[in-house]
């Protein structure tokens, strides 16, 4: 049975995870309403600038401090030593970048704004540079607040994130009313908070694992981060490679509608980002413990669990987010992103089998088969995207991004099944979400976009009902919980 204190930790690390870029949606109407549709379109192309750098400096250091947590949990000091290098690794990689940005950073900027985007310029200084600093700082913070999870620390997890999330909003919205329709608020915003953030996480892990630096651990730190920083550049790729191809064939204002589409889901992202960083440990403990290479009842509870809770929350979101921006965002411009949301709300429909068949990758070191995987769907995506848009505009980025993340989930599968026996309901977490993902498409097509709310309803109501049903096991387990939980209290 599902624990109560699991539940209670798993509500800290999926609500407060989700501070971070939730920061992004409750600046929304912010950034709409004192930015003007041009500027917002430009910022939203630093922040995912400032989200490539990141991942270049981070270099996977992020996944691989906490996962050799639990790996050498048998041993402290290999533990140190390890987590330690990695860090101070993540340093001198970080200060690096940074001095080669400033005096790279204009002349790449220039080749770009020269070759692909003419008449619509994208300058590095101040802004550019201010991103890749501010990657530097979240990168720290971010592997600092990666491993609190894994050490199960619940109240730090939840001090830094709130210190985090209270400097980025408090910061932004002071710059934006001072200077209102420039990105001076939101860049000076996301600059301070990091820096910050860096602090608290840097004299964190001083604190606690020293300052260290073995060269002898730098080649299975490589071993591991390498083939993750390839996958982690790739799926960056995947993830954010159509704002730049939009803004090739369109401009700055299409940049932001639909980033700001985009921006609708991030909400619900970082919730299932955190509910999976909440039951992640868990199965690796119990892989741990037991010595496990193939799938037990136990573990899949997690897995069904997961996928019952982002089949309900999928067709919520769609429902109420166009009903409440209104009241926020004043520009109408930004309203026709909610053509949009249902299909970008189905694409983490494969979420929980996703994250099924990438958790042995990662607790098992096989992280080389990473790269290939998503090079080949980054391929598939961006040629998808380039005759999409073309050819339909912002929607055909929408349906290059569905297309392709179940195709990202059939080779994960491929791989993972090389090294791990994979034994689970077929039912929870293949048929329902493919029947949801066909209802939601099939909708889109055949019902016009002004009926959409009642689309969002109809969804709610069908799959709500398959998901009691099908999950109905899952459900009395977790009232057994709460109800143990509420005697306790």
């Amino acid at each position: 049975m599902i624990s109560t204190k699991f539940i209670k930790s798993s509500l800290i690390y999926s609500i407060i995870g989700a501070l971070p870029l939730a920061s992004s949606f409750i600046l929304l109407p912010f950034y709409t309403n004192l930015l003007s549709t041009d500027d917002f379109g430009v910022l939203m192309i630093y922040i995912v600038f400032t989200a490539l750098i990141q991942i270049i400096v981070n270099f996977g250091f992020d996944n691989f401090v906490p996962i050799n947590f639990i790996n050498t949990s048998d041993n402290p000091l290999n533990q140190k030593n390890y987590i330690s290098t990695a860090i101070n690794s993540l340093l001198i990689i970080g200060l690096f970048v940074i001095v080669l940005a400033f005096f790279a950073g204009e002349p790449f900027f220039n080749v770009l704004n020269n070759i692909l985007y003419k008449g619509k310029s994208i300058d590095f200084f101040p802004w550019g540079f201010m991103a890749v600093i501010t990657a530097f700082f979240n990168s720290m913070y971010k592997t600092y607040t990666n491993l609190l999870v894994y050490q199960q620390r619940p109240v730090r997890f939840f001090w830094i994130n709130i210190i985090n999330f209270s400097l980025t909003i408090g910061i932004s919205v002071a710059g934006l009313y001072i200077t209102p329709f420039s990105l001076a608020g939101p860049m000076w915003g996301r600059l301070l908070s990091g820096f910050v953030i860096f602090l608290l996480s840097y004299l964190f892990f001083l604190n606690e694992f020293g300052i260290i630096f073995h060269k002898k651990y730098l080649k299975p730190i490589f071993q591991f981060c390498y083939p993750l920083f390839l996958y982690l550049v790739i799926l960056w790729v995947l993830g954010n490679i159509d704002r730049y191809i939009i803004l090739f064939f369109m401009n700055k204002t299409e940049v932001g509608i639909y980033d700001f589409a985009i921006k609708c889901t991030l909400l619900l992202d970082f919730i299932l980002n955190g509910l999976g960083a909440a039951f992640l440990p868990k199965v690796y403990d119990l892989w741990k413990k037991n010595n496990l290479t193939e799938s037990t009842p136990e573990v899949n509870r997690y897995y069904n669990g997961y996928t019952a809770v982002i089949l309900l929350i999928m067709p919520l979101f769609t429902l109420v987010i166009p009903l409440i921006i209104p009241f926020f965002v004043k520009n109408n411009a930004y309203y026709q992103s909610f053509d949009f949301l249902a299909l970008l709300t189905v694409g983490f429909a494969t979420r929980g089998i996703y994250t099924m068949f990438i958790a042995p990758v990662l607790y098992f070191k096989k992280t080389k088969v990473l790269p290939l995987i998503y090079f080949i769907t980054a391929i598939i995506q961006v040629i998808l995207s380039i005759i999409l848009i073309k050819h339909y505009g912002l929607i055909g980025a929408v349906w290059a991004a569905v297309i392709t993340k179940p195709i990202q989930v059939l080779f994960l599968f491929y791989e993972s099944k090389k090294f791990f026996t994979f034994k689970f309901n077929k039912f929870k977490i293949i048929y329902l979400p493919s029947f949801y993902i066909l209802l939601v498409i099939i909708m889109e097509i055949f019902i016009d976009p002004k009926f959409r709310n009642w689309s969002a309803l109809i969804q709610l109501v069908v799959i709500s009902l398959s998901v009691l049903y099908i999950y109905r096991n899952e459900f009395s387990l977790l009232l057994d919980s709460i109800k143990q939980f509420t005697r306790k209290k």
